[in-house]
Parts: structure tokens; sequence; C-alpha cells
């Protein structure tokens, strides 16, 4: 099953989304790869945007997955990453990066020195499975933005005009 990671600018309804990539995109497989390693481990927003782009590229000429950069659109059928299986925000008033899991109640904050996942039987996930396949936005999920289109403010599903 393809592993589909969204990588943002701040956290909550007002982040920016920058891209996304699909394929074996775990946290694992992120950082195996020197970009998205940089990306998982930034401590400054400039580093965070290139070592992004910089994964975008590499992902796609590698064949690593699918690579979905800002400027092609959202990718995916659904309007938020709450069903993307890995959400990734530098937050810059931390100055960290931070993830979660679609329908995740939580973020984990990765350490830039020693990059961990969290351990424990899906801790940042849904605590009721049932509940968020049938609403995967519903609170306690973390808020997430809601894709738009520029131009109307309207949702974006993918494969709309652009």
């Amino acid at each position: 099953m393809s592993t589909k990671t969204d990588f943002y600018l701040r956290r909550g309804t007002s982040a920016e989304w920058l891209g996304s990539i699909a394929g074996d995109a775990h946290p694992e497989d992120v950082l195996a790869v020197p970009p998205g390693r940089l990306a998982l481990t930034s401590t400054d927003e400039e580093t965070y945007r290139d070592a992004v782009d910089d994964l975008l590229v590499v992902w796609a000429c590698e064949e690593l997955g699918d690579a979905y950069p800002r400027r092609g659109g959202w990718p995916w059928p659904w309007w938020t990453s709450h069903i993307s299986s890995w959400i990734v925000a530098f937050d810059p008033g931390e100055k960290a990066v931070f993830m979660t899991v679609g329908g995740g109640v939580a973020w984990h904050r990765i350490n830039p020195r020693c990059p961990d996942l969290p351990e424990g039987d899906d801790p940042l996930g849904p605590p009721d499975l049932a509940a968020w396949l049938h609403d995967p936005a519903a609170p306690p999920s973390v808020p997430m933005p809601l894709m738009r289109d520029p131009a109307t403010g309207l949702p974006t599903p993918a494969g709309a005009p652009r």
C-alpha cells in the first residue's frame, strides 16, 4: 500500500502546503534520503523549505515514488491531510519540525539531533478508529488546513482545473 506524506509550513488551519510524496513515504524512508533527513531535522524555515523542495525532486528522480510539488496543485482526492498517512510541519515559532498521522490527535516534535518516531501503539492516531473512518476531520483530530483555490476561495479537489 502506498504511503502519502504531506509537508507544511506551520500547523493548524492556516498552514501552508509545500508538497507531498507517495510510495514508501514513511518517516524512516524519508530520513534515509539526504534532503528528507534535512527536512525532518530543520531548525529554520528557509532550510526546511529548501529541503522539502529538494526532497520532491530527489523522490521523483530516484524513482522512490511520486512527488507532488506545490506548483502542480493538491494531488489527493480529499481536501485536507486528515486522510494522508503522515503530515510533517515546520513550526517557525517553535523552530522545530512536528509530525502526526492522518486523523492524528497529537503532534510529535522531532529531535533534530536524534530524529525518532513516537513509540507505543499508534500514540498519534485516533483513539476510536470507527469514528475516525466516519469523519476523519472530527475532533479530537489536530486541525488541518482545507485546500482552497486561491482565486475563488473554494475547496479544490484533485484533478480540478487549475
